[in-house]
C-alpha cells in the first residue's frame, strides 16, 4: 500500500496544516556533510577545532588553513572539556578539547563530548555556517554526535507554523582528519535519520498522530521502493492484535500495526535477517488509569520515541544499501479516553494467543510491542535472526542504568554482547540488566488469564520483567536472537528528542562481524553450550560436564 493517504478530518484548514507538516518529514535533508580535512579550501567565518590534548598539538594541526600562532596559543593553554575562542585571520575559531578518559561503559572517541562542544559553538555564535574539524576518526559516531548536536528543526515559534513547522538551522561541514573511510553520503544519511527522527519525536500529537505517522512512513516506502503492510482499526480486531486494538481503540485516530520491508538487490547476506519493532504510543494519557494531568502527563507525546527510532534506523539502512534483508513494524496507538477505552479488569487475546488481564491501562506499551514482536516472528515474508524492539518503556529503565544508557534485555549472551558493543561503537551507549525469566514470569501471575499486565511487586527489577512480558510473546517456534532496548532516559532531554536508537539500530543491522544468534537449550549451562557448539562443528565426541 505504498499509495496510503490519511482518512482523517473534513478540515482543508487543519489538512493543509498537517499535509505541510508530512511534507516536512517527507523531504527532509540534513545540512550537516562531511569532508576529509584535504578538502577544505574556502572557509567558513566560523570554526571550531575538537580533539583531545594529544590529537590538537599534533604536527598535522599546524597544517589546517586556519592555523596561526594565535591558535597555538590557545591550544597549548586548553585543557580536557573547555572550550575557548580566538580570532584567526578574521575567522572566529573555537578549540574544543575531549577528554582521553572513558571508563569500561563508555565510548573511548567520547562523541558525548564532541557533541556537546560543537552544539556549545552553534549556540555561542549565533552561526548561519560553521566547519567543523574533528580529529576524532571515529566517523559513524562523530556523524551521530553532529547530528544530535544540532538545533531542533522541529518548532511552532516565530511564524514557523506557516512554514511547515521547520526551523531554520545552520549548515555545518564536518573534516575528517583523514580520507573518509565510508562515503561522504553514507553518513549525511545516517545525520539526516537522527535529525528526521528527532522532527516525530518533537511534534505534538494533533500533527504526529497514527494515520500522518502511518502516511510519513508510506511515503518512504515507496521513495525507497520497500514494501509495506498496514493493519489499522478494526482490522486489527479481527485479526486477533488485540494488545494494539485495545490500548488504540479509544482515540480519534485508529490504531495501526505498519511494516516495511526491505530486500536487498544481488548479493545478499545469507546468515542475517533482522526484524525492527517499535513502540509509537503518539501519545499516552494513561488511559482509565489517568496520569497526573498537570504533572504526569505533559510530555507524553514523546512516547513514540522508540518507532521514531527503529523507523529512522530502517531508513538509514536502506538509504546505506544494507546487504541484509530487513523489516521495520510500527505499534501506533492514541492511548486516549473516551466510551470506547480499554478498561482496567478486561482480559485482552494478544496476537501470540496468551491472555493479559488489565491492571494498569497505563502499563500499555508492553501490549503493543508483544502483538509487534509476535509479528515479526510469524508475518514476515523471512523468518529473522534478530528481533529488536525499541521503547520508552519504563521509568524504571532510568533507576536501573540511568540517563545516558538505553537498558539491554537480551535472550543470549551474545546478543548482548553484541548490542553494548555495537553501542560503545556509534555512541548510543547500552548497558545489560539481569535476564531471568524464571523470576521476572512470577510477576505477572494472573488468577484468570495467563498475564497480568503489570508487576505485583515494583521493587523487583521492573525494568527487566517489562522486557519479559514483551518476550513472553515470541512465537513459542522462534529459535532467534531477542533483544529489548528501553530507551526511555537517553531518547529525550527537556522533552525534546535527542535522536538515540538511530545510530544503534544502523551499528547492530550494518557494523561488523555478524554475531553467532545461538540460544542456550532449555536446562544448558554455558559449559554444554560450548562442547555441544564444538561437537556440532568438529563432528567428535566431547564429555559433557555432569
Amino acid at each position: 500500500m505504498p499509495g496510503y493517504k490519511r482518512e482523517r478530518t473534513a478540515s482543508k484548514y487543519e489538512e493543509k496544516n498537517v499535509s505541510e507538516f508530512v511534507a516536512t518529514c517527507l523531504d527532509f535533508k540534513t545540512s550537516i556533510s562531511f569532508h576529509s580535512a584535504s578538502e577544505a579550501t574556502s572557509l567558513s567565518e566560523h570554526i571550531v577545532l575538537i580533539g583531545t590534548e594529544e590529537q590538537l598539538k599534533a604536527p598535522e594541526v599546524s597544517k589546517l588553513p586556519f592555523h596561526s600562532a594565535d591558535v597555538a596559543q590557545v591550544i597549548a593553554a586548553a585543557s580536557a572539556g573547555s572550550i575557548t575562542g580566538t580570532f584567526s585571520a578574521g575567522r572566529r575559531v573555537n578549540v574544543g578539547v575531549v577528554p582521553t578518559a572513558a571508563t569500561r561503559n563508555n565510548c573511548a572517541s567520547r562523541p558525548d563530548v564532541i557533541g556537546v562542544l560543537i552544539g556549545q559553538a552553534i549556540a555561542d555564535g549565533k552561526v548561519k555556517t560553521l566547519d567543523v574539524f574533528v580529529r576524532c576518526a571515529e566517523e559513524l559516531a562523530v556523524a551521530t554526535a553532529a547530528a544530535k548536536s544540532m538545533p531542533p528543526v522541529f518548532t511552532a515559534k516565530k511564524g514557523a507554523a506557516e512554514k511547515a513547522y521547520k526551523a531554520e538551522v545552520p549548515s555545518v561541514r564536518i573534516f575528517f582528519p583523514g580520507n573518509l573511510t565510508a562515503p561522504a553520503a553514507s553518513l549525511a544519511a545516517v545525520a539526516t535519520n537522527i535529525e528526521l527522527s528527532r522532527i516525530l519525536f518533537d511534534a505534538p500529537t494533533n500533527l504526529l498522530d497514527t494515520t500522518t505517522f502511518t502516511e510519513i512512513a508510506a511515503g518512504y516506502a515507496a521513495k525507497l521502493g520497500c514494501g509495506i503492510d498496514i493493519i489499522m482499526g478494526e482490522e486489527l480486531r479481527e485479526r486477533g492484535y488485540g494488545g494494539v486494538y485495545g490500548v488504540g481503540k479509544a482515540a480519534e485516530f485508529p490504531p495501526a500495526l505498519v511494516t516495511l520491508t526491505y530486500k536487498p538487490q544481488g548479493e545478499m547476506d545469507p546468515k542475517d535477517k533482522i526484524a525492527l519493532v517499535g513502540k509509537g504510543i503518539v501519545y499516552d494519557t494513561g488511559g482509565l488509569a489517568i496520569k497526573t494531568p498537570a504533572t504526569g502527563m505533559a510530555g507524553m507525546k514523546d512516547d513514540m520515541g522508540g518507532a521514531a527510532a527503529v523507523l529512522c534506523g530502517f531508513l538509514a539502512c536502506v538509504q546505506l544499501k544494507t546487504k541484509k534483508e530487513m523489516s521495520v513494524t510500527l505499534c501506533l496507538a492514541d492511548n486516549a479516553i473516551s466510551a470506547r477505552a480499554q478498561r482496567n479488569d478486561d482480559i485482552v487475546r494478544m496476537k501470540s494467543g496468551h491472555t493479559v488481564e488489565i491492571i494498569n491501562t497505563d502499563a500499555e506499551g508492553r501490549l503493543v510491542l508483544g502483538d509487534g514482536v509476535y509479528h515479526a516472528c510469524t508475518e514476515l515474508s523471512f523468518t529473522p535472526t534478530l528481533i529488536v524492539d525499541m521503547a520508552t518503556l519504563t521509568g524504571a529503565q532510568l533507576i536501573a542504568v540511568g540517563k545516558k544508557h538505553a537498558a539491554v534485555y537480551c535472550n543470549t549472551d551474545e546478543g548482548e554482547a553484541f548490542a553494548v558493543a555495537s553501542g560503545k561503537k556509534c555512541g548510543d551507549l547500552c548497558f545489560p540488566i539481569v535476564y531471568a525469566p524464571e523470576y521476572h514470569n512470577k510477576e505477572f501471575i494472573s488468577t484468570v488469564a495467563d498475564y497480568r499486565n503489570s508487576v505485583a511487586d515494583r521493587g523487583n527489577a521492573q525494568c527487566s520483567c517489562a522486557g519479559q512480558f514483551i518476550g513472553n510473546n515470541l512465537a513459542k517456534t522462534y529459535k532467534g536472537c531477542w533483544t529489548h532496548v528501553d530507551i526511555a532516559g537517553p531518547a529525550t532531554t527537556a522533552h525534546l528528542g535527542t535522536g538515540f536508537g538511530v545510530a544503534l539500530a544502523v551499528q547492530m543491522v550494518t557494523g561488523g562481524k555478524s554475531v553467532s544468534y545461538t540460544h542456550l537449550r532449555a536446562h544448558e549451562t554455558p559449559e554444554h553450550l560450548v562442547c555441544r557448539l564444538l561437537l556440532e562443528k568438529k563432528k567428535k565426541s566431547y564429555k559433557l560436564p555432569s
